[in-house]
């Protein structure tokens, strides 16, 4: 087993667009496996290549539960195809540790990617923890990050702050979210719909 070292915010190569695999040989087959080690070692249940290092379209998701076999996959040049629908949930990610906030994401996503031989494939994944990490992944790949995605923008820089990866005022961001929170919840008290909980994961 081989560990590598996952990089943190504000890290540069988290924000440059990952190029494409060309050439499937036994070292793409080794980082898919550290990257799986790594992932596992640390709780994900997803991690793409830019977040150990190596600007290159491959990441590796695996939502199985802790009591169930593992069930890898190692996505090579993913592009989604398809998207539809919309789901929020909590986030959380590798590379900003602790932090969790909602991001709105689409429900249903196919997902074309390569794998470790080479083989083209298409994958359905809908309303689900996979079609979340699909998406989460991407996002890497593609040099973007879920912190620019956040439901509440106050929750996101609350949480940022807290775990000491932006400069700001912790109570007063608790203040505003609580604000934000108490709103909303009128606003809901007459449009609500339940949202199902979801438990935080980081990818």
């Amino acid at each position: 087993m081989s560990l590598l070292k996952v990089r943190y915010y504000p890290d540069s190569v988290l924000k440059a667009k990952a190029k494409k695999i060309s050439i499937f040989d036994s070292s793409v087959r080794k980082l898919a496996q550290d990257m799986l080690d790594t992932m596992y070692e640390n709780d994900g249940v997803g991690l793409a290549a830019p977040q150990v290092g190596v600007s290159k379209r491959l990441m590796v998701i695996d939502v199985s539960g802790e009591d169930e076999t593992p069930r890898p996959i190692v996505f090579i040049n993913p592009e989604i195809v398809e998207r539809d629908g919309e789901m929020t949930g909590q986030e959380g990610c590798l590379s900003f540790p602790d932090v969790f906030f909602e991001v709105k994401r689409a429900s249903k996503v196919v997902v074309k990617f390569q794998n470790l031989k080479g083989l083209t494939l298409k994958l359905t994944a809908d309303g689900n923890l996979l079609s979340r990490a699909i998406q989460h992944e991407i996002d890497h790949l593609d040099g973007e990050l879920f912190i620019d995605k956040a439901v509440s923008t106050i929750k996101a820089d609350l949480e940022m702050t807290k775990h000491g990866f932006r400069e700001g005022n912790v109570e007063e961001l608790e203040a505003e979210w609580k604000e934000e929170q108490t709103e909303k919840e009128e606003q809901l008290k007459t449009t609500a719909v339940p949202q199902p909980a979801t438990e935080p994961v980081a990818f």
